[in-house]
């Protein structure tokens, strides 16, 4: 089931939802940092954003596992 062959609706949910995993990424991991508790929290999260090799990994995984589910139940649907 290719993706650029489904209905435009669905391919903009596809891409808010994983838009939101990325963002719930960046957010999961700025909580997830080891500064958390030790920086302030504007301070830390100047600090971090700034620096993008620390956190790239972050919304990227966010981004994908949010896709690959949203793909995974559109696989599963029994029409589309």
């Amino acid at each position: 089931m290719n993706p650029l062959l489904w209905r435009r609706d669905h391919q903009y949910a596809l891409l808010v939802i994983a838009l939101s995993g990325a963002v719930a990424g960046v957010l999961l991991g700025f909580i997830h940092s080891p500064s958390f508790d030790i920086l302030g929290r504007w301070q830390l999260f100047a600090a971090w954003v700034s620096h993008p090799a620390s956190y790239w990994q972050w919304p990227l995984y966010g981004f994908l596992i949010s896709a690959g589910v949203f793909y995974g139940v559109q696989l599963l649907r029994p029409s589309n």
